[in-house]
């Protein structure tokens, strides 16, 4: 009576297992990422799978070293074939070790042993291997000039740079340049006018060419100096283009503040408060992100820019990881500026207080509900 007993009880738990486990299948998904990539430089991920196409999940960013924290989220979808591809910009962030983790459903979609689905990566930072020595906002005077040294023990012997429009469109170069001994170098980009220019640095090692360094420069039209007159003219309105306004935000390094502002066609000024060492990002109208960050806690950083009107993006933290505090935030030539956290999504960062993502049940907990439920009725 006890053996048969016994062999019902293990037959009712087969089937109640059988059941709840299932026949779900695994898909395999790879990814191919470089393992070092130089601050400045877009990294590409891409890889193949057997998902179905349209499948869509998300692949979570982390920095390891120096600071363990998650920096962001990147959604994938699977096209065609199976293969997917996203971009990540790296100049906002520090050289060190990084991961990437795609997200896996296991109830649904669950990943093969053989997947790679988290990948490490470094990031080496050289933009401190140049330093200007010619300001970043000049007068207009039909040129560019690019005058600095690099910072190694070791010179290379020339340095290659191209020069790119604020739509970030090449127009001169490539190009190498002759450094001396000690490394200095001086070159003048022609130009046609005034507005943003980038600078992209490289030099060649290895039998490679290998980034640098990329750098902003502001032209700003020649100021006119009106001509005195014999005669008294009634003086008249001109429309106010040097507004300015303010807004603030609670900002450290690991929750950044973020800012819209909505400009009016010219040069717009922004500047930062002082008492912290500050870190700003900006996305011009163009789309492009450049970072600000040339001043101390005494000194405010600030940038000057042109814009036709539009929307300007602007993302501010303090430098140390020690600091916190109240930033503000002017802005010269525009009609507002205001605090937005949703503007986060511009620099590919998660929107700060989102949703947390909502944590799926264990598959024991319906497990054992069913255990027990098959238990009462086999008694009865």
């Amino acid at each position: 009576m006890i053996e048969r007993w016994n062999m019902k009880k293990i037959v009712c738990v087969t089937v109640l297992l059988m059941v709840c486990v299932g026949t779900a299948a695994a898909y395999e998904i790879k990814c191919d990422c470089p393992k070092e990539v130089y601050r400045g430089q877009v990294i590409e991920i891409q890889g193949t799978s057997t998902l179905p196409p349209g499948y869509s999940t998300w692949l979570t960013l982390y920095e390891v070293q120096p600071l363990a924290r998650q920096l962001g989220q990147v959604t994938i979808v699977i096209q065609q074939g199976g293969v997917w591809r996203v971009e990540i910009p790296t100049a906002g962030l520090e050289g060190g070790t990084y991961k990437f983790e795609i997200y896996e459903d296991t109830m649904n979609y669950p990943y093969s042993s053989s997947s790679n689905s988290l990948v490490l990566f470094k990031i080496i930072d050289r933009s401190g291997e140049i330093a200007l020595s010619s300001p970043s906002t000049q007068e207009y005077r039909g040129y560019v000039d690019v005058s600095g040294r690099v910072t190694t023990e070791e010179a290379p012997p020339g340095l290659r740079f191209v020069a790119m429009n604020a739509s970030g469109d090449a127009f001169y170069g490539p190009l190498y340049i002759r450094t001396d001994e000690k490394g200095y170098f001086s070159h003048s980009v022609p130009v046609d006018g005034p507005g943003r220019y980038y600078i992209r640095f490289s030099d060649f090692a290895n039998g490679e060419e290998r980034y640098i360094t990329q750098v902003t420069f502001v032209l700003e039209a020649a100021a006119v100096t009106p001509t005195p007159q014999a005669t008294v003219v009634a003086p008249t309105s001109s429309p106010d283009t040097g507004t300015k306004v303010s807004a603030s935000a609670q900002a450290s390094r690991d929750t950044p503040a973020y800012f819209e502002i909505d400009t009016k066609p010219g040069v717009l000024t922004v500047t930062s408060s002082t008492g912290i060492d500050w870190r700003l990002y900006y996305i011009d109208e163009s789309g492009a992100m450049v970072k600000v960050d040339e001043a101390g806690s005494v000194t405010a950083e600030t940038f000057s820019i042109a814009t036709a009107g539009g929307m300007v993006y602007l993302k501010a933290q303090t430098v140390s990881g020690d600091d916190a505090g109240v930033i503000t935030v002017t802005a010269a030539n525009a009609d507002s500026i205001s605090a937005s956290s949703g503007a986060a999504v511009h620099f590919n960062d998660p929107i700060p207080g989102g949703a947390a993502e909502e944590t799926p049940v264990p598959v024991c907990i319906p497990l054992i509900a069913l255990i027990a439920l098959g238990y009462l009725v086999y008694r009865k």
